[in-house]
């Protein structure tokens, strides 16, 4: 039996958290919700992927991919923000980030996003 990897959302927004946490649900996968960087940062479960907004209070998108590099944290990371700059774009990509979508988000190309990461992932654990 296949176990379905946990997708982990961070944004201080919590109609996005919820929005998010209903969607991933209605698709089969698990959902776990923060509201900052820094309680996902304390979290200690699974991650399969992690989907954070660039734009938090307290710590900053930017910032939470750093720590999670520092930590030698590294699984997929889908960067998504309201205000998407080619410089923001460049910078989370550089730092490591699978993807950068904007806000509103579309939920058909959230969701192959997140399945290529989790492909991409589960490729790199099995080398």
């Amino acid at each position: 039996m296949l176990s379905v990897p946990t997708i982990c959302v961070v944004d201080d927004d919590e109609g996005i958290r919820e929005s998010l946490d209903n969607f991933l649900r209605s698709v089969g996968m698990r959902a776990r919700t923060f509201s900052s960087a820094e309680e996902f940062i304390a979290y200690e479960g699974e991650v399969g992927c992690l989907i954070t907004d660039l734009n938090l209070t307290g710590m900053d998108g930017f910032s939470l991919q750093m720590v999670l590099l520092q930590l030698g944290r590294r699984y997929p990371v889908i960067v998504m923000t309201a205000f998407a700059t080619p410089a923001a774009r460049s910078r989370s990509l550089a730092q490591g980030a699978v993807a950068f979508v904007t806000k509103p988000l579309d939920p058909e190309n959230l969701l192959l996003l997140i399945e290529d990461a989790l492909k991409k992932n589960q490729g790199n654990r099995e080398q």
